[in-house]
Parts: structure tokens; sequence; C-alpha cells
């Protein structure tokens, strides 16, 4: 259990209703929204360490390790909307990259119940609990791979920390962890092929420039409306080249929104790209 001072506890409670009431859902998801924070921020708090947790959140059961990944998680996808689409088909077609627990499925889901999710996730922890997310709230239409990808197929070496670093294991060692394993890898542009899809969600850790290799060598790009990346600048200290991942968009008419912040010059950045269609 935590040792907190009661001020940071009331303080936190406050301003979770700041939150709530900034949010821009409608009043009565914001009493929800209210109440999902101040449950899983108490629990991460006081109720000790246990093997699972499981928190409701807008009707959907979402299971973690613990309390705390689930908060943080609820915050990135649901109210800060970075996965948030506008589609004009009430069922559009999405590919998840780095799907993790699921939230971001989930978030999918709560948007166009109706649409169809493949889900790529290569940690074995973390897709153990996808798939009992994805299971225990009987979503349909959805697809789940248990696989990295890459710009080629077969194994690969894949950094962890174990459940403490589930949000950012990586294929590079810096980013991942010391804790090595082998998954599978494959080939985005061998799974779409011909199809054609609304939204590619990619949060991946540093292996999103390999996926783009694949899909400008197979020419696969266009088979995508629209895409939601997050670009992990200078993750291995290694030369800036945010440029060279912009211009294949750029070259084939998408146009983009960026989203990002840093705190101290020359650091690793998380950068959030936002490409779309400009016809």
């Amino acid at each position: 259990m935590q040792k907190i001072k009661p001020f940071k506890i009331f303080k936190t409670l406050l301003n979770h209703a700041l939150i709530a009431k900034e949010s821009g859902y409608p009043k009565k998801q914001k009493l929800e929204i209210l109440k999902i924070l101040n449950s899983l921020y108490l629990k991460s708090i006081f109720s000790g360490k246990k093997q699972e947790v499981t928190q409701k959140i807008f009707g959907y059961k979402v299971t973690a390790y613990d309390y705390s990944n689930i908060l943080y998680l609820f915050k990135e996808v649901f109210l800060s909307k970075e996965y948030y689409f506008q589609s004009e088909k009430p069922n559009p077609a999405i590919i998840d990259c780095g799907a993790n627990i699921g939230m971001a499925v989930l978030y999918f889901k709560f948007m166009y119940p109706d649409c169809s999710v493949t889900a790529f996730e290569p940690n074995p922890l973390a897709f153990y609990l996808l798939n009992k997310n994805v299971t225990q709230n009987n979503l349909t239409n959805v697809e789940l791979r248990n696989v990295g990808l890459s710009n080629r197929d077969g194994s690969i070496e894949f950094f962890t920390k174990g459940r403490q670093g589930m949000l950012v294991a990586s294929i590079i060692k810096e980013r991942g962890g010391d804790d090595c394993i082998s998954i599978q890898s494959q080939k985005m542009s061998d799974f779409i092929k011909d199809n054609k899809f609304d939204l590619l969600k990619m949060d991946i850790e540093g292996a999103e420039t390999e996926v783009l290799e694949d899909l400008i060598l197979a020419d696969k790009i266009k088979n995508i409306s629209a895409f939601i990346i997050e670009y992990h600048h200078r993750i291995d200290r290694n030369k800036t080249s945010m440029t060279d991942f912009i211009r294949p968009f750029e070259e084939r008419g998408y146009g983009y929104n960026i989203k990002t912040s840093f705190h101290k010059l020359r650091s690793f950045q998380d950068v959030l790209l936002y490409f779309f269609r400009e016809d």
C-alpha cells in the first residue's frame, strides 16, 4: 500500500472533477467519468498487490495487472481521445497495431459498435489480457493476432520489463527493457493484401519505421484511408528522421496534423501523427 498524504488525495479528487467537467462527454457520462477516475485512483493506492484487477468502464469490463495501468490507459484513450476519428460509415474497418490490453479496441467499439477491428499485440503478457478483455465483453468482429509487425516475416527479438513495462515493450532494447524474448513477426502488407481499411492505429514503440518501409515497398499505403501513428522521435538516440517518415504520406496525397510536446532539448519524445486523405 502506498503512503500518501491526505491533502494530495483530496487535491487529486478535485482535479478529477475538473477533468470530467472538461471531457467533452454528455453530462451523464461526465458523472461516470468522475466515478471511474476516483475509483481507479483510490484502488491504486489502497487495494494492495493482486494478480489481476478489473474495472467497469462505460459498461465494459477492463482487466489489467494493476489499477494504475487501467487509469493511465483510460485517460490516454477515452479522455484525451487521441484515437478519435470520424467515419462516414457505421462499420469502419480498423487495424490496431500495438493493441496492448485492448483499451483502444474498446474505445473503437464504444464509438462504432458495428466496426471491425484486427488487433496486433506481440507481448504475451499483454495479449493474454487483450484476449480476456475482448472475450469477457462479448465483442464481435474483433480478430486478435499475437504477432509483432515489421518489414520481414520470421522470429525477432523483443524486449520487455515484465508486467511493469508492458506499455513500452519494444524491438528496441533501450525502449523495451532488459528481458529479451523471441516473437513472431509479420509484414503488414501480407495482411492487407488487396483489402481496404478506414483506419490504421499504430503504437509499436519504434517499429513504426519498419512497418512503413514494408507498406511503401508493397505499395499498400493507398489501401488505408487514415492513419493515427505514435511516432517515437529519437527513441534510440539515432539521427533525427521524422521528415523521412512523413514524406511518403505527402507524396501520396495525404494531409496530416501533429500533436506533441517536449520538456528537454535533444530528448526522446512521443509524436502523434494523424494522416488523412486530402480529397
